[in-house]
């Protein structure tokens, strides 16, 4: 698949950061954009901003996820997408979310040393949500790509390392996004698009597939982690770390 076949929809949630409109403005520059999903609407007065960005871009805003839907791609939390798999199917979802500790990574980045779980907020806005997607069969859902804190809070991640260049950097100009501000979606967005158009050799972090698993649901408290024995939850393909130290 290329890019010019690839086509998805983003769910956003635009009132707490500005990463998911910059994921999406990276999405539609792609050419890969469908529509957007916004879980919640906006309520605060840089959410709405945000939104009316989208309009003013001609990006069709949805309340939920459309049927006939085959990707999606998640900067928000899942409960858009829970809801549509219990009636519907999906071929990928794609995620900043998740934890890759260090029972699975050698040398984490320092706030990570010693720590197996952490809390993940994507995960938690929606536990239930997130609980229940990660338990859906491979025949209603083929496959969850998660790019987590393990490698979204690297330095690396920046208009200081991989996004320096002068496209990335007039995004977040635009954005008014300080160049050293990580930037956790757009790199989920572009990773997934790497992997789903036959290009997995390009990606930034290398992945390995994984199961996801918790210390017990304990709503926006709740810590994840990740395994290579299986637990709970489906197995999935998450970004372990970056291809070069």
């Amino acid at each position: 698949m290329n890019n010019e076949k690839l086509k998805v929809a983003y769910v956003a949630e635009l009132d707490q950061d500005v990463d998911d409109i910059i994921a999406v403005q990276y999405l539609y520059d792609e050419g890969i954009l469908d529509y957007v999903v916004l879980d919640p609407f906006p309520t605060q007065q840089d959410g709405k901003e945000r939104m009316q960005i989208l309009f003013d871009m001609g990006i069709t805003v949805k309340r939920s996820i459309q049927p006939g839907t085959k990707t999606v791609f998640v900067g928000g939390p899942l409960t858009e997408v829970a809801r549509y798999l219990r009636r519907n199917k999906l071929d990928t979802i794609v995620m900043n979310g998740g934890f890759v500790g260090c029972n699975i990574r050698e040398n984490p980045i320092p706030k990570f040393k010693g720590k197996e779980t952490v809390r993940t907020f994507n995960f938690n806005v929606d536990v239930d949500a997130t609980d229940y997607v990660l338990k859906t069969s491979t025949d209603k859902l083929g496959q969850i790509i998660l790019v987590g804190k393990n490698v979204c809070h690297d330095r690396r991640n920046s208009g200081t390392g991989l996004w320096g260049s002068e496209y990335y950097l007039n995004i977040f100009d635009n954005y008014n996004s300080n160049e050293t501000k990580l930037q956790h979606d757009m790199l989920a967005c572009r990773e997934g698009i790497k992997i789903l158009t036959g290009n997995a050799d390009e990606t930034y972090c290398e992945f390995e597939e994984l199961y996801p698993f918790n210390d017990g649901l304990q709503k926006n408290m709740t810590k994840w982690g990740s395994k290579r024995e299986p637990t709970e939850y489906r197995k999935v393909l998450a970004a372990v770390k970056y291809r070069k130290a």
